[in-house]
């Protein structure tokens, strides 16, 4: 322990370092950081020697702590403390530190994160070797800047779903897209989703990328487009009111099976995945119950998918007619069946 006559030194310095000129403070500082590195961590004096030193540094000139922290921003013997405090700074001392200092942990790092000024945050988005639990913090905040920032750090640890989502992200903040089309873990799935919303330079650079992948990364993109425009029409027609069976045969005879299922979907009240999803089960009785729910009577039901298998040859076989016999039903009971159908395999798909 330090006698209280030392201590009482110690704080006489601190208060005689306010009023000293900026070379004398340098002075005293990187001499008291030289008598702090020189001690052994079973010196008792440490913790004590440790908040001195501390203290004297945060009442030193804004020069001051900015030399210190650009001199040992990155040793890994300075009191946390310290470090903490000098993250906390102004930006221009803070900067070094936050960028390199291995005494700043994920909590520390977290708490800037919540509660320090944009130039701070985005440094620590911009920190080498930034964790998984801050690179989880800043995707959860879907904040634009802090998401490329660590979109451009390409050292950061991110959660196993963390380039999904920055990939996810950048359909809406374009500033993301030429960090991740360089980004070493943009896979090629990943690059195809990404190639759908960029503009034709990072196309041209996903394709230079991903050569094998190119046309399909190409289709990706006309895929998408015909998606929009068939989800357009399909909402215009139902809005005017022409979504009917009859409609949904026309558009099976013109070959339009994209367009028919969005029809369907909106027709039935559900997904086109769910559509899909039922269309590739073995048996046609769930997407039976899917057309009963659209509105389409069971006659008319073997003629529509026979219409659909000429398009598709992999939709299920026909129903037997005691299986048609089960469409019964109103439409309104249709819907609700189909609905806790959907929800009852979803429920198993999760406990799997």
């Amino acid at each position: 322990m330090i006698d209280p006559a030392a201590l009482a030194e110690l704080e006489a310095v601190i208060a005689d370092a306010r009023l000293r000129p900026v070379a004398e403070q340098t002075r005293l500082v990187m001499g008291v950081a030289d008598l702090y590195a020189g001690k052994s961590s079973n010196d008792e004096t440490l913790p004590a020697f440790a908040d001195f030193f501390t203290r004297l540094v945060m009442v030193a000139a804004f020069e001051v702590r900015q030399g210190l922290s650009r001199r040992l921003g990155s040793a890994d013997w300075l009191p946390r403390e310290l470090v903490r405090a000098l993250a906390r700074d102004d930006i221009e001392i803070a900067r070094p530190v936050i960028s390199a200092s291995p005494l700043l942990q994920d909590e520390d790092l977290i708490e800037l994160l919540a509660k320090a000024s944009t130039d701070h945050r985005l440094q620590v988005a911009l920190r080498p070797g930034l964790g998984q639990a801050v690179a989880e913090v800043i995707l959860q905040g879907q904040e634009p800047l802090l998401l490329t920032a660590l979109a451009s750090n390409i050292h950061a640890q991110l959660p196993a779903d963390g380039m999904s989502r920055l990939v996810a992200a950048s359909e809406k903040i374009s500033s993301l897209r030429v960090p991740l089309a360089s980004h070493p873990r943009l896979d090629a799935s990943l690059a195809m989703r990404l190639y759908q919303w960029v503009g034709d330079v990072i196309r041209d650079q996903l394709c230079a990328r991903y050569p094998t992948h190119a046309d399909r990364l190409k289709q990706a993109v006309g895929d998408t487009v015909d998606e929009l425009q068939e989800n357009h029409i399909a909402k215009r027609m139902e809005a005017a009111g022409h979504l009917t069976p009859l409609y949904l045969m026309r558009l099976l005879r013109e070959k339009q099976r994209g367009l028919f299922i969005r029809c369907l979907s909106l027709m039935a009240g559900i997904q086109v995945n769910e559509i899909e999803h039922l269309l590739a089960k073995p048996s046609a009785r769930p997407f039976y119950l899917v057309c009963l729910a659209a509105g389409v009577e069971r006659e008319v039901f073997p003629t529509l998918l026979q219409a659909l298998r000429n398009i598709d040859p992999n939709v299920p076989p026909d129903l037997l007619m005691s299986e048609l016999r089960l469409g019964d039903r109103a439409r309104y009971q249709a819907k609700l069946e189909l609905r806790a159908y959907i929800d009852s395999l979803a429920a198993v798909a999760r406990t799997n």
